[in-house]
């Protein structure tokens, strides 16, 4: 059921000990166990671990633990944890390191328990990775979906907020500037009165997808509401490439959109750009100013 590796007159009785620990353990498919030694070279591997770095590593004699994991989180989180370790204390982390042979990453919890002699000093340290990547992957969807319209799935205000922050904390470092676009549909409440909000619901997701295919590096889109959308560009547009943006957006409806029965929807947008730092110091009056000009573009339109 175990695999050792190395020299058997050196490590047997080790190996033994360690063998002995890992049949009081009723561990599943998850939980990988190694005994290392305090240069932290493997003595021992369960089946499980073996085989998973045979496959990946493509070999185990001489390997460290070292080359199990990202180098950074090697030196902040196990490495401090097996040094601790062998100086006779048990270390339980709660930190997840990532394991970096996989074509995707996997995350790992790990302890750590010092194996001592008879006379009382540490010989080697056992350690066992639990695998989470499953509960990582979990948190890793929800935040996505906490910062994703569902149905457009466009980044939502809450993201687009962060972004402009960090957007606006380096403009203020650098000195360049950057631009917010507020994009609403004209008389879009007909749609949804006239074909109903099933079709309404397609509209927004094909323009959400033709606005997509629109935008370019450096500029960001979110949903912030109904049938608002918000853009953010990282630089401060002067009156030619404004616009050239509006013409850029406007040819993403321009063209009819088919909706299911058969039905055909034309839609006009309203457009306001508005540039930090000239049209507003803050990001709440940056908003604004972009909100009003799209409101008096909506007039225009009428």
């Amino acid at each position: 059921m175990h695999s050792t590796i190395g020299s058997d007159v050196v490590i047997s009785p080790l190996v033994k000990k360690f063998e002995t620990l890992l049949d009081l353990f009723d561990h599943d498919d998850r939980d990988y166990f190694a005994l290392v030694d305090p240069d932290y070279n493997f003595l021992a591997l369960n089946t499980l671990f073996k085989t998973y770095l045979e496959a990946t590593v493509g070999q185990v004699e001489g390997s460290s633990i070292k080359n199990f994991v990202e180098e950074d989180e090697f030196v902040e989180y196990l490495d401090p944890s097996l040094i601790r370790c062998f100086l006779g204390e048990t270390v339980k982390s709660n930190h997840a390191v990532i394991n970096h042979f996989c074509a995707n990453d996997r995350f790992f919890d790990f302890s750590c328990y010092p194996i001592k002699n008879d006379a009382g000093a540490v010989e080697a340290a056992m350690v066992i990775f639990h695998d989470v990547t499953r509960n990582k992957v979990t948190e890793r969807k929800l935040r996505q979906l906490a910062h994703l319209d569902p149905l457009t799935q466009l980044p939502n205000l809450r993201f687009i907020d962060f972004q402009l922050r960090k957007i606006q904390a380096q403009s203020l470092r650098d000195g360049s500037g950057f631009s917010v676009v507020f994009i609403d549909f004209d008389r879009f409440k007909q749609v949804n009165d006239q074909n109903g909000h099933s079709v309404g619901d397609q509209v927004l997701i094909e323009f959400a997808r033709r606005l997509r295919s629109k935008l370019r590096g450096g500029e960001y889109i979110s949903r912030i509401g109904g049938d608002e959308f918000l853009v953010v560009i990282r630089e401060a547009l002067d009156e030619n490439q404004k616009v050239a943006l509006v013409d850029r957006l406007r040819a993403a409806t321009r063209l009819p959109m088919n909706v299911s029965g058969g039905k055909t929807v034309e839609l006009e947008i309203s457009i306001g750009i508005a540039v930090w730092p000239v049209d507003g110091n803050s990001l709440e009056e940056l908003k604004n100013v972009a909100d009003m000009r799209m409101y008096a573009d909506k007039q225009h339109v009428g």
